[in-house]
């Protein structure tokens, strides 16, 4: 949906020259509105009615209280346990990439981009990017609990019932 609207803007743009908008902040405006556009998709409620969508919103950091404060206090963590549970490296090698500047904004881009494969969520690496560098304590905690309602800590699968 939000694609469409943004290509319907781009040629709105593009054939009348403006957009209605000065145009000396056309550009930048144009810009606020994708990225804009772009937030308000992540941040739909998905569910398991809903293929393709993460199972909680990029906003709802209280659903899981434990997760949100140790998120706040020691994102670091989260980073290392999000790691583990992602299969993409032990949560020491989670939690020391996390603390090196921008190679841990890098790996957050990373680790969220491997969750939604990881999960058939749909997406993109652009939203991704905004994601972790708008909200960055929110698509962690969002990636903690989707590992937790899908079953998977300590980057296991949940134990099949006998």
């Amino acid at each position: 949906w939000y694609q469409r609207r943004v290509r319907e803007a781009v040629v709105s743009t593009q054939s009348t020259g403006s957009s209605g908008i000065n145009a000396e902040y056309g550009g930048v405006a144009f810009v606020l509105v994708v990225v804009f556009t772009e937030l308000i998709y992540l941040t739909m409620e998905g569910g398991p009615a809903v293929p393709g969508a993460w199972l909680s919103s990029l906003f709802s950091c209280f659903d899981d209280i434990s997760s949100c404060l140790i998120t706040l206090i020691v994102p670091c963590v989260t980073i290392g346990q999000n790691t583990e549970n992602s299969g993409q490296g032990s949560f020491c090698l989670g939690f020391i990439l996390a603390l090196i500047p921008t190679v841990n904004f890098i790996w957050m881009v990373f680790l969220r981009n491997k969750t939604r494969e990881q999960f058939a969520i749909e997406g993109s690496l652009a939203g991704d990017i905004l994601s972790v560098f708008c909200c960055t304590l929110c698509t962690l905690t969002q990636e903690s609990r989707e590992f937790k309602m899908r079953g998977i800590e300590g980057g296991q699968p949940p134990m099949p019932r006998v």
